[in-house]
């Protein structure tokens, strides 16, 4: 574990953020809160880093988080319940997420199921929810990881990126205030979990509203293959509703899917 100083602010009212860590460096923001879950850290706890040196996406992907460049930032809550609960706020969280972009920039990014937000037709944020345990082994909560480009240029990301990532300030040209990005994902993160699960119908609305992988032609990548599909909706507990060349339906709850016309699938 690795991280530079530290400075702590304190919010009243609310729940997420009402104790907020800020970092210079860390590796992970993720993986340090995980690591204070374990020591007994106070649900609601937020952590703030100007960078990660192995930032971590989805399905052991590295995030590129270079400094003073986006907003990376995690969150312990503990709502109960295990993985399944894990993935429902994995999708809750897209939508948190999209409000607070939208609330301190006036735009709205789209979903890509389940968890990349899109804006321009390139990734703008992804989001990361990892189960905390506990010293003893007993359940610690949920870490929810977000990680935002606030104000990367083209020449900033790495080639490999340049064709599928952009930023905020890409997308508005003009600077973006991290600082208001940050205080209104917060404030979102906490407003969605202060309803988590109780008004599902409402957030479920707004995923599929957002949700751009619904109604495209597909990629369903596993280990074992790559099968090709159409996504037709977004079933009641997130999860995507497909059909297969040969006419049948499935419903798809893990597993990278890819939206033809992005990232590369053409």
């Amino acid at each position: 574990m690795v991280w530079g100083w530290t400075e702590v602010e304190r919010r009243q009212g609310g729940l997420v953020g009402r104790e907020i860590l800020r970092l210079e460096s860390v590796d992970s923001t993720n993986s340090l809160v995980k690591h204070l879950a374990a020591q007994g850290a106070q649900e609601g706890l937020v952590v703030i880093s100007e960078e990660q040196t192995a930032g971590r996406g989805r399905r052991g992907r590295s995030f590129q988080s270079r400094k003073g460049q986006g907003l990376y930032l995690s969150a312990l809550v503990c709502p109960g319940g295990g993985a399944e609960q894990v993935a429902e706020l994995t999708a809750w969280t897209a939508v948190a997420v999209s409000d607070g972009i939208q609330a301190a920039c006036g735009v709205r990014p789209q979903i890509k199921w389940v968890n990349d937000l899109v804006l321009g037709g390139k990734k703008l944020c992804g989001i990361l929810a990892e189960l905390c345990v506990a010293q003893d082994g007993s359940p610690a909560g949920v870490v929810i990881g977000v990680g935002i480009n606030i104000s990367q240029r083209e020449e900033d990301f790495s080639p490999e990126l340049r064709t599928v990532a952009t930023s905020l300030s890409q997308q508005l040209g003009r600077p973006v205030d991290r600082e208001r990005v940050a205080e209104e994902v917060v404030r979102a993160l906490d407003r969605m979990y202060c309803c988590f699960p109780r008004e599902k119908q409402q957030y479920l609305e707004k995923y599929r509203k957002d949700c751009l992988t619904t109604g495209k032609q597909v990629q369903l990548i596993t280990p074992a293959a790559v099968r090709e599909a159409f996504a037709c909706g977004v079933d009641d507990e997130f999860r995507l509703l497909v059909t297969l060349p040969d006419g049948s339906t499935e419903t798809v709850a893990a597993g990278e899917v890819s939206v033809r016309g992005m990232y590369g699938y053409l």
